[in-house]
């Protein structure tokens, strides 16, 4: 039981005249420690009151609680507001003026302790990884150092191709870009994997990529693009990445490639330095010994002679006869993207060009879009019924479109030979 100051005072009063600290805590009902306390305290010159020091704890709580009070009332009826307009609503109060304002930060660590006032954290879509590939040739990486400036001012953007599972250099190409423009271009791309293809006289099971705007359909609407159609078509698959670390084979060779090869000869043309790189990957196929783990300190063709047979037989002249177009209509057949009609009841597949009109009576309602393969038409329909809209022709989705090709091989120009023709004829790369 927690005692007066009147009871202590007597206390003290009573052991003066002569009573024991026990004699007191037994008639007082108290503890003998309690008693010698409050007389002991007494006799050094200490009062019998009880004095709390304790500084007021919590957030905000040196301010006056009407502050407290108004943060909460603010963030209640402006479930929107953060800290900085909360405060400049406290301005605002009457019933605050004269008073001190907590800052915006206090104000944001106050709202904290409420979980309602928390702003919740996105949830992050669940992202496959793919497992590493297990043979040759099943899966080839391919990224880009842009931007590389040549001692004229000239600026080349370096496309390199990697086989993670054989270890090797499959491809490094330099395109000119000028001195200003950086992209990396379709053309480009597709030129290089071609150079790739009819260098091995192989196609890959797979083409893992970064997520470069050319590559992916850069408006975000699940629309396949036209690189990930022209491999499917070639029986490729594409497999783009969510983070760097799943191309770190390939952004090492970056850096092998432009220490071996490209710097110290900036100041050679763009053709010379291709040249340059031809040789350079040879001698890291071939001639060098590979610090990969599987090479083992041999040539990556050495330790992976699979290298030399090809997966999927390829010759340049072969690309459009090997183009299945069933194979896109098949793929596009899977999907079903969900489009909300502009004004003019017009939608977008694949790109702002290609625009279909559905009719101004759906302008701003929801519509479903499917390909149906069999007559190569975008079925459209209403989302909220189901009902049928119209069919129109898919647009820039011929073999000319995606393959960049109209006939071959006056379609791409000149090509170099495969890599076993090197080899037989003793052709330096």
């Amino acid at each position: 039981m927690r005692t007066t100051p009147c009871q202590r005072r007597r206390f003290y009063e009573r052991h003066c005249r002569g009573e024991t600290y026990q004699e007191i805590a037994a008639s007082a009902g108290v503890s003998q420690e309690c008693v010698r306390y409050w007389c002991r305290r007494q006799r050094d010159g200490g009062s019998y009151q009880t004095t709390y020091r304790r500084n007021p704890q919590g957030l905000l709580s040196h301010f006056d609680p009407k502050v407290r009070y108004r943060v909460l009332r603010l963030r209640l009826a402006h479930p929107r507001w953060g800290p900085n307009r909360i405060r400049v609503g406290l301005k605002k109060q009457p019933s605050l003026r004269g008073l001190k304002l907590p800052s915006e930060a206090s104000i944001g660590r106050y709202l904290h302790r409420w979980s309602r006032f928390r702003r919740k954290p996105k949830k992050k879509p669940l992202r496959h990884r793919s497992q590493p590939p297990t043979a040759v040739h099943q899966r080839w990486q391919v990224d880009f150092k842009v931007g590389i400036r040549l001692e004229d001012g000239l600026r080349v953007n370096l496309h390199t191709v990697r086989d993670p599972a054989g270890e090797a250099y499959i491809g490094n190409f330099i395109f000119a870009t000028g001195k200003r423009q950086r992209r990396v271009k379709l053309e480009e791309v597709r030129a290089a994997l071609r150079l790739c293809f009819a260098r091995w006289g192989t196609l890959p099971g797979e083409i893992q990529s970064d997520g470069e705007p050319v590559l992916v359909n850069p408006y975000q609407d699940s629309f396949p693009s036209a690189f990930t159609l022209w491999l499917k078509g070639l029986g490729i698959d594409h497999l783009v990445i969510h983070n760097v670390t799943s191309n770190a084979e390939v952004e090492r060779c970056h850096r092998t490639v432009n220490d071996y090869a490209v710097i110290g000869n900036q100041d050679k043309m763009p053709a010379e330095l291709q040249r340059i790189l031809d040789h350079s990957t040879y001698e890291l196929n071939f001639e060098l010994p590979s610090r990969a783990e599987g090479c083992a300190g041999r040539p990556p063709i050495v330790a992976h002679p699979e290298l030399l047979q090809p997966r999927r037989p390829f010759r340049p002249e072969q690309e459009l006869a090997l183009f299945d177009l069933k194979r896109v209509d098949a793929y596009l057949a899977t999907f079903t993207w969900q489009r909300i009609a502009d004004k003019n009841g017009r939608v977008s597949l694949g790109g702002r060009r290609c625009r279909y009109s559905a009719g101004r009576t759906y302008a701003g309602r929801g519509i479903a879009v499917r390909f149906d393969p069999t007559d190569r038409h975008f079925v459209f329909s209403e989302v909220t019924s189901g009902n049928t809209i119209r069919r129109l022709p898919a647009k820039d989705l011929d073999v000319s479109d995606l393959t960049g090709l109209e006939s071959w091989p006056t379609g791409l120009g000149p090509q170099q030979l495969p890599l076993p023709l090197f080899l037989a004829e003793g052709v330096n790369c």
